[in-house]
């Protein structure tokens, strides 16, 4: 009885024994913490390859069968995921709709446990799904670019030539369907041009004047050869201001101050005619950012003067312009200083995102980079150039941008 007694009253091992009740959970906890750390590495995996996949099977929609899509979108998806061994693909599904344009990726993996199987846990499922569009998405895009006689030094205008024609190349093969981008060009310096075969356009007026005494000329129809100056104040900054017939919202022709100046290349998607525009383009004249701004506004506008846009409600659309110049301000029709034209660059800027235009801009060696800088949608869409050899880069990088197809969830 003693001996039972002894027993009855012994505690020593209670802390053994305890442990070894409380040592499973504690090792299925910690074992958690650690395969919830790979499961969530596998999701990252999976995401990537899902994205990717959605992205091919949209770039390739209008080219391959549903059949070839969907083999080669689990090809891709499996190749993403090769590099992580908890991330094996288990079931997957690829959905098109032809109709709507729309491409569904989904795609499952189960991430085997480790120590978590000591609480009942053989498995933690990961599941990715990813939505893109091809076709749907249009753009326009206004290429707005000083061709005043400084683009001729440093090689200034060559370099522009080769980035944007490279640009052009870019946008054009990422066009899977007619007028999907389509561009516009607006060389730019004091004025800008127009081809005389819009002479009888009712948005022109002609009454400005050049010399003064018994050599005071008039401009005329017989006489323009297409170029046109700034609108009269407030309308020179805007293309918000429609035409009413009023002379002080017509657009006046003028007698060219700079004869050599390419026309301006209105909305399209021909793209030889694009790059005949850039390879025209020649150095001549003073700087007039405003008119610039103002007519890449007027370029991506359903009204008049150049009315080949879309309205910028429309679908799917985004309206872009690139803002080119390589100097200050120096010269317009009103004999403004550079402060006042700076201030009509910068309301130019303001009316063409209150449109809904999305600018970048570039300051190629010289000007006004706090202009410009604001004049840019955002700050990532402003580019200083300190070499004109760095426009290709950038200009790449741009059209990249915009022709890219984006996921749409």
């Amino acid at each position: 009885m003693s001996l039972l007694s002894r027993f009855r009253k012994d505690a020593s091992g209670t802390t053994a024994v305890l442990f070894g009740f409380v040592a499973i959970p504690m090792i299925g906890i910690a074992g958690a913490c650690v395969d919830y750390a790979r499961a969530s590495s596998a999701r990252a995996s999976l995401n990537a390859a899902v994205d990717a996949a959605a992205l091919m099977v949209a770039r390739d929609a209008t080219k391959l069968t549903d059949a070839q899509l969907t083999t080669r979108a689990e090809a891709l998806i499996r190749a993403n995921l090769a590099g992580n061994s908890d991330a094996k693909l288990g079931t997957y599904t690829v959905a098109i709709n032809r109709t709507a344009r729309t491409v569904n990726v989904t795609a499952t993996t189960d991430v085997e446990t480790t120590l978590t199987k000591v609480i009942g846990f053989d498995t933690i499922p990961v599941s990715s799904t990813a939505q893109s569009a091809w076709g749907t998405n249009r753009v326009e895009l206004a290429l707005v670019l000083d061709n005043t006689g400084s683009m001729a030094a440093s090689n200034k205008l060559t370099e522009l030539k080769k980035a944007s024609l490279d640009l052009l190349k870019i946008m054009k093969e990422a066009s899977t369907e007619p007028d999907q981008i389509r561009v516009s060009v607006v060389p730019f310096a004091t004025q800008v041009r127009l081809p005389t075969t819009y002479k009888d356009s009712p948005w022109l007026r002609y009454d400005l004047t050049k010399g003064s005494g018994w050599n005071k000329k008039t401009i005329t129809k017989a006489t323009w050869e297409g170029c046109i100056s700034d609108r009269d104040k407030p309308y020179d900054v805007s293309d918000a201001g429609a035409v009413t017939g009023q002379n002080v919202t017509l657009y006046p022709a003028d007698f060219c101050a700079q004869s050599t100046l390419t026309p301006i290349r209105p909305l399209t998607s021909d793209w030889t005619a694009l790059e005949g525009t850039i390879n025209a383009m020649t150095p001549v004249g003073y700087t007039n950012v405003t008119i610039g701004a103002a007519w890449g506004a007027a370029s991506l506008s359903p009204i008049a003067p150049l009315p080949e846009a879309a309205p910028a409600n429309t679908p799917r659309l985004t309206k872009y312009m690139i803002l080119l110049t390589d100097g200050d301000n120096t010269q317009n029709r009103f004999g403004d200083g550079q402060a006042t034209m700076d201030l009509r660059t910068a309301a130019a800027c303001t009316s063409a995102k209150d449109a809904g235009i999305r600018i970048y801009s570039i300051r190629v060696i010289d000007g006004n980079s706090s202009l410009l800088r604001s004049c840019a949608s955002d700050p990532g869409m402003y580019y200083e150039v300190s070499n004109a050899s760095q426009l290709g880069p950038i200009f790449q990088q741009i059209a990249r941008e915009i022709s890219q197809i984006r996921l749409t969830m």
